[in-house]
């Protein structure tokens, strides 16, 4: 690697050590990313997360299957970023494309990592056809069955159930120093989109989600600007038994098993799936108010007439060619559709993420804009 701007350093003795390992050889303390110089910069001509390439590890090649900028949007009153829209759909994608740039960059061939529910398949796709992977397995009946499925008979992929715990110099665990510098590129979405909240809500199982947006947060403030966000956890239960990674300024807040199925069948009714756990991040920023929550959300498959798609596949091509724009403007563009037709379907792709919204001023008058995200 030319000219590093970064060092592997040991958060506890201080230790720099060679590569991204989860702890230090010498006290065991976390391993994180420390930077020569901090300055937040926005290169927009850079593709998805490295925009914020300031703040990141400096690689020869900076690999991106186009992670990150994922939408914001309000669900039933409450403010949620939703990391579904990553190419894998879920958030782990901001932590392959640094690993896999890593991994390019230091020449290697072979990779062995542990299974970790949705990790691992990100990890694979953004190391299709470059990389062997390894996956150890520690219990058959935690990994997820369709993982399996895609794993199985994938050229470059090898199943192996762990037998001890050595780790050798092709390791790479979900808990690492590179991992936290992807995840916490979501901090830098929301400071750069401005938004006003207080809180950005996470599901906490590892911790390593909250604590990668609590590193973000403290990245900003030494490139000297002034965040004042606070990162919450949210958590089912008391479920500490399983947090690897945490920090003293990250709040955590346990939801009862009960408050998580009222969410998750209040969401339902309207269209929208998710993880319980993620489920326990929304209820919890429902609750703070002036917060928005970080979780994957999909929706309940229903069935769309001939003339719905089309309707949607007209709207994505205006907005692409013209936007942003009115629902009235859409409209105009191709009015062979009722206007009322428009702002339904405009009303649904929002929920849905598939477009974006902002109230401007024209004149006296407040107009909403629709855009794709």
């Amino acid at each position: 690697m030319d000219s590093l701007n970064f060092n592997f350093k040991c958060t506890v003795c201080g230790s720099i050590v060679s590569r991204p390992l989860p702890t230090c050889p010498y006290c065991s303390g976390l391993v994180t990313v420390e930077y020569k110089e901090y300055a937040y910069r926005i290169d927009r001509s850079k593709p998805g997360i490295w925009r914020y390439s300031s703040l990141l590890p400096r690689f020869n090649e900076m690999i991106s299957r186009g992670e990150g900028l994922t939408p914001v949007s309000k669900v039933e009153g409450v403010l949620v970023k939703n990391e579904r829209k990553n190419p894998t759909g879920s958030y782990a994608d901001r932590a392959s494309a640094v690993i896999a740039s890593y991994i390019r960059d230091a020449n290697l061939e072979y990779v062995t990592t542990s299974y970790v529910d949705d990790f691992t398949y990100s990890l694979t796709f953004y190391l299709k056809d470059t990389v062997k992977i390894e996956i150890l397995i520690e219990d058959l009946h935690q990994a997820s069955f369709d993982d399996l499925l895609k794993f199985i008979g994938n050229e470059g992929v090898e199943l192996a159930l762990r037998r001890g715990m050595s780790v050798r110099d092709d390791t790479i665990e979900y808990v690492n120093p590179l991992t936290i510098e992807g995840l916490k590129t979501i901090i830098f979405e929301i400071y750069e989109r401005g938004l006003n909240v207080e809180n950005i809500v996470v599901p906490m199982e590892t911790g390593v989600l909250a604590y990668s947006l609590a590193k973000g947060i403290e990245d900003l403030r030494r490139s000297g600007l002034d965040v004042n966000y606070n990162v919450v956890a949210a958590m089912i239960g008391d479920s500490r038994g399983q947090v690897v990674v945490s920090r003293p300024e990250i709040r955590i807040f346990h939801v009862e098993g009960y408050e998580v199925l009222k969410v998750l069948s209040k969401l339902a009714k309207r269209g929208f799936i998710t993880k319980p756990i993620s489920a326990a991040s929304y209820a919890v920023a429902e609750n703070l108010g002036s917060s928005i929550a970080v979780i994957t959300m999909g929706f309940k498959p229903y069935k769309v007439t001939l003339r719905e798609r089309r309707l949607k596949d007209v709207i994505f091509k205006v907005l692409s060619e013209r936007g942003p724009l009115t629902a009235y403007g859409v409209w105009r563009e191709n009015p062979r559709y009722t206007l009322r037709g428009y702002y339904k379907a405009l009303k649904s792709m929002e929920l849905r993420g598939d477009v974006c919204s902002e109230v401007v001023l024209k004149g006296a008058r407040r107009v909403k804009l629709y855009k794709l995200c």
